[in-house]
């Protein structure tokens, strides 16, 4: 739970760096990064039930470096 908060609280201050310092390098390297996932979602239809898979991550520098920050805190506990 403390790593994916991490990840999270790291991916909120990388979009509100990018919104502070918008078009500057600050913003490209903190804000840009990678979406895998599977997107447009996966559909399996068996006529009495339909199933959506689907999920997307995006994950960034500010988010990595917070969730590498939050296992060096649960290490730490």
């Amino acid at each position: 739970m403390i790593i994916i908060l991490g990840a999270i609280i790291g991916a909120a201050l990388g979009e509100l760096i990018a919104y502070l310092f918008p078009g500057g390098i600050l913003a490209r390297v903190f804000a840009q990064g990678i979406t895998p996932g599977l997107d447009p979602p996966a559909t399996l239809d068996l006529k009495i039930l339909s199933l959506t898979f689907g999920f997307t991550v995006r994950i960034n520098i500010a988010s990595l470096m917070g969730l590498l920050l939050g296992a060096y805190l649960y290490k730490q506990l």
